[in-house]
C-alpha cells in the first residue's frame, strides 16, 4: 500500500465466490487454532490494481501481498485453522467483495496482507492499521511481532522503525464485522529491501521458503496471530489495572518548507499519577479552518508518553484532543483528565 506512515505518514453471495477461496484443514483439526477461523486478505490484485511498484527491482505489491499471504495461509493451517483467502491468483477484488466475503464467513479474524512504500527511499519499518476499538488489540499484536522479528533480520544498515498503529477509516477495514487489521510489515521502496524481496516463498514445485525476506514477514504475521489468541510464545499476560487517565497535554510546532509540523504529546498514568506504557492512544487535531484530521494512534512509553504530528501549511489556531485510549485490563476515564480538553496552539509565522 503507498504512502502509510504514521506521524508523518454489494455484491451477492453467489458474486463473492468468484475469487475467494475458502481452504480447511481437516487433517489438524486438534490443532492450537482449531476453533478459530482467520480470513487473509492479499492487498490489491489484478491490472486495475497492482498496488505500489518497484521499478528498478521488478516487484508489484500485488504480487508479494499474494506470495505473503498464502505463506501465511499454509503456517495457519499447519495449526489446525480454518483460512479464508480473499483472492488466490491474480484478480481484481473491490474493498466490498473483500469485507463483505470475510463477514459472510463468520470469520473471527481478518489480516489483510501489504507492503508498505513511499517516494523517499530511505524508509523503512512496520506498521499495522486499525479502524474500530475491537480491532486495536489485534493491530498492536501484530505490529509489535512483525517489529520485532523484522528489525533482527533487516538488511544491514537499514534503518527499521516501529512505526505503531493507526486508525485508518477505510478499505477492507471499513466494515468488517471481526476484529481486523491491515498489516504493512515493511517498504518495498527502500532499495535495500527491495533486493531481498525479490525471492519468493513458493517458486515453481519447490518446497516453501520461510527463510526469505517474504517468508519472514509470513513467519512474523504468523507468531503474531497465535500470541493474539492467546498460544504464542510468549504469550501475553494482560496487566491487571484499573482506572488511566490523561495526565499531560503538550504541544508545539515547528517549520517544515513552507508549511508547519504541529506535535501533540499525550502523557497517560494510573489512579495513582504514576506512568502507563502500552496504552493505545488516539488523537483528533482540528486545523485552523476547521478541517478535523482522521485520529491518529500511538502506544504510550515506559515514560507513559506518546508523541503525534500533523503536517500543515495553515497558520492559526490548532485543537487537539484524546479519542481513545485502551489497554487490556484497564479502563479508560475520559472524565479523570488532569487536562481541560481540547488543547490549543497558536501557529504563526
Amino acid at each position: 500500500m503507498k504512502h502509510h506512515l504514521s506521524g508523518l505518514v454489494a455484491l451477492s453471495s453467489i458474486a463473492l465466490l468468484v475469487g475467494l477461496t475458502f481452504v480447511v484443514s481437516a487433517s489438524d483439526a486438534d490443532g492450537s487454532l482449531a476453533e478459530i477461523t482467520i480470513c487473509i486478505d492479499p492487498g490489491h490484485g489484478g491490472v486495475e490494481d497492482p498496488g505500489a511498484v518497484n521499478e528498478s527491482y521488478g516487484l508489484i505489491e500485488s504480487e508479494i501481498n499474494l506470495d505473503v499471504a498464502q505463506g501465511l495461509r499454509d503456517l495457519l493451517l499447519d495449526e489446525g485453522a480454518a483460512v479464508l483467502m480473499t483472492r488466490e491468483d491474480d484478480s481484481f477484488l473491490t474493498n466490498r467483495d473483500r469485507y463483505t466475503f470475510c463477514n459472510n464467513e463468520g470469520a473471527d479474524i481478518l489480516v489483510s496482507v501489504h507492503t508498505n512504500s513511499v517516494a523517499d527511499a530511505g524508509f523503512d519499518g512496520s506498521l499495522a492499521l486499525y479502524k474500530k476499538s475491537e480491532d486495536i488489540l489485534l493491530a498492536r499484536t501484530i505490529q509489535g511481532v512483525m517489529f520485532d522479528d523484522l528489525s533482527s533480520t533487516a538488511p544491514e544498515g537499514v534503518n527499521f522503525v516501529n512505526y505503531g498503529i493507526s486508525m485508518f477509516t477505510s478499505g477492507v477495514l471499513l466494515k468488517s464485522d471481526m476484529p481486523s487489521t491491515i498489516a504493512e510489515p515493511l517498504f518495498m521502496s527502500h532499495p535495500e529491501e527491495a533486493k531481498v524481496l525479490v525471492t519468493k516463498i513458493y517458486s515453481g514445485t519447490s518446497s516453501p521458503n520461510y527463510d526469505c525476506r517474504r517468508g519472514q514477514i509470513a513467519r512474523a504475521i504468523h507468531r503474531g496471530v497465535l500470541e493474539y489468541v492467546g498460544v504464542g510464545e510468549p504469550t501475553p499476560t494482560p496487566q491487571s489495572g484499573g482506572d488511566m487517565h490523561v495526565s499531560a497535554i503538550a504541544m508545539w510546532y515547528g517549520y517544515r518548507g513552507r508549511g508547519f509540523v504541529v506535535y501533540t504529546k499525550v502523557g497517560i498514568a494510573d489512579s495513582g499519577g504514576s506512568p502507563l506504557s502500552g496504552v493505545a492512544v488516539s488523537v483528533r487535531t482540528t486545523l485552523p479552518d476547521g478541517t478535523e484530521m482522521v485520529p491518529e494512534a500511538g502506544l504510550s512509553g515506559d515514560d507513559g508518553t506518546v508523541t503525534f504530528s500533523v503536517r500543515s501549511p495553515q497558520e492559526g489556531i490548532y485543537w487537539s484532543e484524546v479519542t481513545e485510549a485502551t489497554k487490556t485490563g484497564w479502563e479508560y476515564d475520559a472524565e479523570g483528565s488532569e487536562v481541560q480538553m481540547p488543547v490549543s496552539l497558536d501557529v504563526t509565522r
